[in-house]
């Protein structure tokens, strides 16, 4: 894991029980720090956007920050998780909230993706916690490959990967046992030419911002279908159409993921959230 010290990373998170007033005053803490920071974070942004086009918005950091106050908290669970993922920072506040909600401390495996932004938001969260003597509850990393998934899985009770199917099915490969959670994975159709250039700068605009999007180049709409529903590796699905039937057809067929018709597929700031440490 690069430079990261296991022996760090093994430390239990400290013993602390989360009643709601504690709740509701990180979370008061975090949205004020997130406030105070929003020029830190727009400026950080700006360099990660020479990379990646992806635009951090204040007001989404804080309605995700909101979002926790109603969650149930667990005590007392013992379980250190690694979570793999690109490194968006929305998903980087949902797992780390999620971390405290459920007493379980996570590291976080990204990417170089969004390492300005991520680094603030690390820095916030792990100064408030530590504030309310809460320690060892999220680590951040950004270096590793996969010859240290050996280590990886020494430190851990359970590994997820998020969104990144290329390592997921490395981890697989090694024989290696972890569960995989859809993030931003797109499956895309097309069936009129006339859309075809919008396909291209969805595919474009894709490979741009960590999104993995599959482009299906099937003529039958019942194999489309057939394929989107035995795909477990995707949340959102794009429909490029002139036909009001495949239209209806795909709107009425498919109920468990995101689905755009002739429609921008990245309106959506953050993708399907699941709770990752059930």
């Amino acid at each position: 894991m690069g430079k990261v010290d296991v022996d760090t990373l093994k430390k239990q998170v400290s013993d602390f029980t989360l009643s709601q007033d504690l709740l509701n005053n990180i979370l008061d803490n975090i949205q004020k720090c997130i406030i105070e920071n929003g020029n830190l974070i727009t400026d950080a942004n700006k360099e990660d956007v020479k990379i990646s086009k992806k635009q951090i918005k204040i007001k989404k950091l804080l309605e995700i920050v909101e979002v926790y106050r109603t969650q149930k908290y667990t005590s007392n669970k013992k379980d250190r998780i690694v979570a793999i993922y690109r490194g968006d920072p929305y998903l980087t506040l949902h797992l780390s909230l999620q971390a405290l909600i459920n007493h379980t401390k996570v590291i976080l495996m990204c990417d170089e993706f969004m390492v300005g932004v991520n680094n603030i938001i690390i820095k916030i969260l792990l100064n408030i916690f530590k504030k309310n003597k809460i320690e060892n509850l999220v680590s951040y990393n950004n270096e590793y490959d996969f010859e240290d998934f050996d280590k990886i899985y020494e430190i851990s009770n359970n590994v997820i990967v998020i969104g990144n199917t290329l390592v997921y099915q490395k981890i697989k490969q090694l024989k290696k046992k972890a569960k995989f959670y859809p993030y931003n994975n797109i499956l895309l159709y097309c069936d009129s030419d006339e859309l075809l250039k919008l396909q291209d700068a969805i595919y474009i605009y894709a490979n741009e911002n960590q999104y993995e999007l599959e482009i299906l180049s099937l003529k039958s709409i019942k194999e489309v279908l057939e394929r989107i529903e035995t795909n477990k590796f995707i949340n959102t699905v794009v429909l490029l159409t002139k036909s009001n039937s495949h239209k209806e057809l795909v709107e009425n067929s498919i109920k468990d993921k995101d689905i755009f018709v002739n429609d921008n597929p990245f309106k959506q700031e953050v993708g399907r959230i699941y709770n990752y440490f059930k």
